[in-house]
């Protein structure tokens, strides 16, 4: 599985995301309670960047429309079947990457 880096370890602080671009496939990265997640990076509603969104309580924020989704899981808040797609997350050497397919 390819794997790319995506950020230094520090870039990404607790209760926080980023936007990342590669291959022109977007993907946002947060750190949520110590662990860190990878989702695809736009709201299936209208393609909103959730990287470019809030991040809160453990959710990603779309900053088209507000459309939640739960950083853990993928999961849009009012309809859990609904779900980003999740990607592997790996930390090493200071350095964040994620596996994609």
């Amino acid at each position: 599985m390819p794997r790319i880096e995506v950020a230094p370890s520090e870039a990404i602080a607790e209760g926080t995301s980023i936007e990342v671009i590669h291959d022109a496939n977007t993907y946002v990265v947060c750190r949520h309670q110590g662990e860190l997640h990878a989702l695809e990076g736009l709201c299936p509603h209208r393609n909103g960047p959730l990287g470019a969104g809030n991040f809160a309580d453990g959710h990603v924020i779309c900053p088209y429309h507000g459309w939640e989704f739960d950083c853990v899981t993928g999961a849009y808040d009012r309809n859990p079947s609904v779900k980003l797609k999740k990607f592997p997350v790996t930390e090493r050497e200071g350095l964040v990457y994620i596996e994609i397919a």
